[in-house]
């Protein structure tokens, strides 16, 4: 990412700015797709987000983690959004159809059937709404406590116990999967 940020910064590399974003952008969007709800809206936000941040692309080494600084600025700008939309349709979350969930990548997501897969999407669409944010941003995302906690200004011990609920949740909806075959 420092590389990619670097070429972004020093040399206007164009092709390094369309890498970082597609790293970048799906976690992004699946973040702003929690506060608006709506895939359209949040797939603009975090294109503005993308455009902004082209634009004040010489001035990237004063950001001290552009990671958060991306979160937050969706999160500015998906709140916005919701002030600004005169036909803004309020959803319920829990059935909200989010495209499809990532995990962690490597041999273990390889093993994964398809009926396991679907089942810990489901049980994440179960849980609470900002249990399952708190853990898509932690677990998914690969941020910290600290940052998630500043994303959202909440403490700490609040992502923590968010992720202690949710991680109970999750155990007991895919205790089937859990136990040892017997």
């Amino acid at each position: 990412m420092k590389e990619l940020l670097y070429r972004i910064q020093f040399h206007d590399d164009q092709q390094a700015f369309k890498a970082f974003y597609q790293q970048q952008m799906f976690p992004l969007y699946q973040f702003a797709l929690a506060f608006l709800k709506q895939h359209q809206p949040a797939e603009e936000v975090v294109n503005d987000v993308f455009v902004r941040l082209w634009q004040r692309r010489n001035t990237l080494h004063e950001i001290e983690n552009i990671k958060v600084y991306l979160y937050v600025a969706v999160k500015h700008a998906a709140l916005n959004q919701q002030r600004s939309a005169t036909t803004f349709t309020e959803a319920d979350l829990d059935n909200l159809q989010v495209p499809q969930i990532r995990f962690c990548a490597g041999a273990e997501q390889l093993l994964l059937t398809h009926e396991l897969q679907s089942a810990i999407a489901a049980a994440v669409r179960q849980l609470p709404p900002k249990c399952r944010l708190i853990f898509k941003l932690v677990k998914e995302d690969g941020l910290s406590y600290k940052e998630v906690a500043g994303i959202l200004n909440i403490s700490p011990k609040t992502v923590d116990a968010q992720l202690i609920i949710a991680l109970k949740k999750l155990t007991t909806s895919l205790q089937h999967y859990l136990l040892p075959q017997g």
